[in-house]
């Protein structure tokens, strides 16, 4: 009976120390994980994958008509000013031809709106100014071909956009898309594709590189008096779109010559190099075939980079 009591005492002995061991050797694993090594690893999850191209670009009017006086003269009073709206014959201001203001040689004269719009600042045809100055009274006018206001039809407002040439074929004449404006926070504007130019421009970056873009115009189906020329636009066209599928952020997706593989977490640094099919692919995210399933953990770089 002795024997047998020593024995077990033998045994539960050596399970408590393998126990103490277990723990402190796991412990010691945890301690030789970076901290931050959670930051890495992101979950694979079923949902759904929207493919969407977002742009930026510019609000103008596709119609648009300037004004000009009778003469030369003087602007003797302004009867509307730019950003209100006017209808066609509104008298916008008074005009006095002669070469002095002081003289009686001409009575005033109404400039009116040719057309219904709003009244904005005339658009330079000097390619080093950006913009003419603003009409006032006792403004002095030497040409009657000076420009001395614009009105914008705002019911063909328009959005132009430039197109890189890599994603040119992606849309299509017709295509809708929804429109915001940083100026106008909270509200979406439905459009569509109206015209995609069939020949490319050069556009100039800052640094002396030059790529190739295509104008693209998006027509709104409706407008805002809070619009005006010029705002920043930003333009989404929903591109393709699947439903409950398995899906990882794309950084999770490595690639070797032709194949594509993930890292799958195991524990720690330990991992499983999965081969896997990716699918459709979104800015940020990444349809992913293969021996992957939801609820696993990726590595979103290489785990021996980690340590």
């Amino acid at each position: 009976m002795k024997r047998i009591g020593k024995h077990s005492l033998w045994i539960v002995t050596l399970a408590v120390v393998a126990a103490l061991v277990f723990a402190g050797y796991t412990r010691y694993k945890k301690m030789l994980v970076r901290q931050d090594l959670a930051d890495f690893v992101k979950p694979a999850e079923k949902g759904d994958l929207k493919l969407d191209l977002q742009e930026s670009g510019e609000l103008v009017s596709r119609d648009a008509v300037d004004v000009f006086p009778p003469g030369r003269g003087f602007i003797v009073e302004v009867l509307r000013k730019e950003g209100e709206y006017v209808k066609k014959g509104d008298k916008l201001m008074m005009f006095k031809g002669g070469e002095r203001l002081e003289s009686d040689q001409y009575v005033p004269v109404p400039v009116s709106a040719t057309r219904d719009g709003l009244l904005t600042r005339c658009v330079s045809r000097n390619y080093y100014s950006t913009g003419d100055e603003e009409i006032r009274a006792g403004k002095r006018i030497d040409t009657p071909s000076t420009c001395v206001t614009r009105i914008v039809d705002m019911k063909t407002l328009a959005v132009n956009l430039k197109i890189s040439e890599v994603d040119i074929f992606k849309l299509r004449q017709g295509m809708p898309v929804s429109v915001t404006f940083t100026a106008i926070p909270g509200e979406k504007f439905a459009g569509r594709i109206d015209v995609i130019a069939p020949t490319a421009d050069t556009k100039n970056s800052p640094w002396g590189n030059s790529t190739r873009v295509f104008r693209v115009v998006i027509t709104l189906d409706r407008t805002s008096q809070k619009m005006r020329v010029g705002m920043s636009a930003v333009v989404t066209a929903n591109l393709n779109a699947k439903k409950d599928v398995l899906k990882a952020p794309i950084e999770t997706l490595f690639q070797e010559g032709l194949n594509y593989y993930v890292y799958r977490q195991r524990e720690g640094y330990e991992y499983d190099k999965l081969q896997v099919f990716p699918g459709l692919r979104s800015e940020t995210e990444v349809e992913l075939a293969g021996a992957v399933k939801a609820g696993d953990r990726l590595f979103t770089a290489q785990p021996e980079s980690l340590k």
